[in-house]
């Protein structure tokens, strides 16, 4: 991509229209994985600058929380809005910066805008007897958002959206990848937020300032999405805190399984397998919903073996029109490829094989783009207890009963986020949704184990995750205080002045 990597992003950001964040020389540089260039330098945030930032949405909190709902949820509809006239631009940007393909990238900043107007449709009462209803509770105050690289927009409207229309103010610290699209979403917020545009503060930087972010006193709750050992520091951190009696929100990986059953017929097997592919290629295995286990009856995995291995030649033989349908695209950086290489190479000392797993378009060696890999295991060894974030998937076989393959789904301490079955048993599918540890138990489910929640809220169990977000039934509750109600009733049958 030559130079043209700063050019579109200093296209992207005139067309916003704010300030363009590059530094040339110094500061936190900001790689494309396309091609590994560098794209930006931003100066980070100090404690200084985070603390300033938290007083400016402390302020703008305390009078946005007096205004009434409906001035809270217009608040919210015009920066959905804002977010779809800016959507090409935002999609852009999330493909330069995260490197997803064109359409994830698209689908991404739809979701974002998406996740405003659901909110506010979740958060309401039905009229009822002619009156219109209101329950509220006190906000948190000011949220402490965290997020990943791998959804940079849609996932940090999660907590953006709940936590406005609960109250509160939020001081958002994107990963150190990605934080242009955060810093783009700040200007699409200022210019619909208007005199409330202080309520939402972005801070640049890398761990350290995340750490500053979570032990700051003037923060009320921590809604974050990262790794486990980034979900233990902020466990860690929140127990020496004052100010700490707000429940996180962490949601903090996956490392899914999904047991195939021999209870099936060969075309509900094909139809299975094809349907793992979603949760296998999507965003290049670094998903925290990506399938990343496959348990297999002994009476089939030779044939779900040959199907998967049929799959995988034709979805690479389809080049950039399979990339764009799955979100396939580069490895986010040089630590993702060398983790996805350390993991091969452990396959074979386990005494697995590797099938497929190449590195792709070598011409362009500072980014990293790899073939999905098959690694075929003869037990459920060390290395499927940990979370590879990368397209590898592991393929065990069983050869009991389902109870010993709900075992081998529910091993490992980190697999608490999604598990799922395919089988035509119904009393297998009901041991399962039984005995599953997963937060999320999906059974025959049309994308693998990528789209968990239906509505029914997200969150992990065990090492995964605590709390909850996306309740459709309570979507504000997390980010309000238990203290007291305020129950409102008013009926719009009469004339107001």
């Amino acid at each position: 991509m030559a130079d043209t990597g700063k050019q579109r992003l200093e296209a992207i950001f005139r067309a916003l229209p704010c300030d363009f964040p590059l530094r040339e020389a110094q500061g936190l540089p900001i790689t494309c994985p396309a091609d590994g260039s560098v794209i930006a330098c931003l100066a980070p945030d100090t404690k200084q600058s985070l603390g300033h930032k938290i007083q400016r949405a402390r302020a703008a909190q305390q009078a946005f929380c007096q205004l009434k709902r409906s001035r809270r949820e217009a608040l919210l509809e015009k920066l959905s809005m804002a977010i779809r006239e800016h959507r090409d631009l935002l999609a852009e940007l999330i493909t330069l910066e995260a490197g997803k393909t064109g359409k994830e990238a698209l689908a991404e900043a739809d979701g974002s805008a998406d996740i405003l107007l659901k909110t506010i449709k979740d958060a309401a009462l039905p009229k009822l007897n002619g009156m219109i209803r209101c329950k509220e509770q006190p906000p948190a105050g000011i949220v402490g958002l965290i997020t990943s690289f791998n959804f940079p927009l849609v996932v940090a409207n999660w907590t953006i959206a709940p936590a406005l229309l609960a109250g509160n103010g939020v001081v958002w610290k994107p990963s150190e990848k990605t934080p242009l699209a955060a810093l783009a979403y700040k200007a699409v917020f200022d210019k619909a937020a208007a005199a409330h545009g202080d309520l939402l503060q972005v801070i640049v930087g890398g761990r350290d300032i995340g750490e500053m972010l979570v032990a700051h006193e003037n923060i009320d709750m921590i809604s974050a999405t990262g790794s486990v050992a980034m979900g233990q520091g902020i466990k860690a951190a929140l127990a020496q805190k004052k100010n700490n009696d707000m429940r996180p929100i962490l949601e903090l990986g996956g490392n899914n399984g999904v047991i195939i059953s021999d209870k099936m017929s060969e075309k509900h097997l094909d139809w299975s397998l094809q349907s793992l592919l979603n949760s296998f290629f999507g965003t290049s295995g670094q998903r925290c919903t990506n399938t990343r286990r496959l348990i297999v009856h002994q009476n089939m995995i030779d044939n779900a073996v040959e199907l998967l291995r049929q799959k995988v030649e034709a979805f690479l033989a389809r080049g950039s029109s399979a990339w764009e349908e799955y979100g396939y695209g580069p490895l986010i950086d040089a630590d993702a490829y060398s983790r996805f290489e350390r993991a091969k190479k452990r396959v074979s000392e386990e005494g697995g094989e590797i099938l497929f797993g190449k590195r792709l378009l070598k011409e362009t060696p500072a980014a990293y783009y790899v073939e999905p890999a098959l690694a075929l295991m003869p037990a459920h060894t060390a290395l499927m207890h940990e979370e590879t974030f990368a397209p590898i998937l592991f393929i065990v076989p069983y050869d009991g009963g389902i109870d010993e393959a709900i075992g081998m789904v529910n091993a490992p301490a980190n697999a608490g986020l999604v598990n799922g079955i395919y089988t035509q048993s119904q009393a297998e599918a009901d041991r399962f949704a039984a005995a599953n540890e997963a937060g999320h138990s999906v059974i025959n489910p049309p994308r693998g184990t990528g789209t968990p929640a239906f509505g029914m809220g997200f969150g992990g169990n065990k090492d995964s995750g605590e709390g909850e977000i996306l309740n459709a039934a309570d979507p504000l509750r997390p980010f309000t205080r238990e203290e007291r109600y305020r129950r409102i009733a008013q009926n719009k049958e009469i004339g107001m002045f």
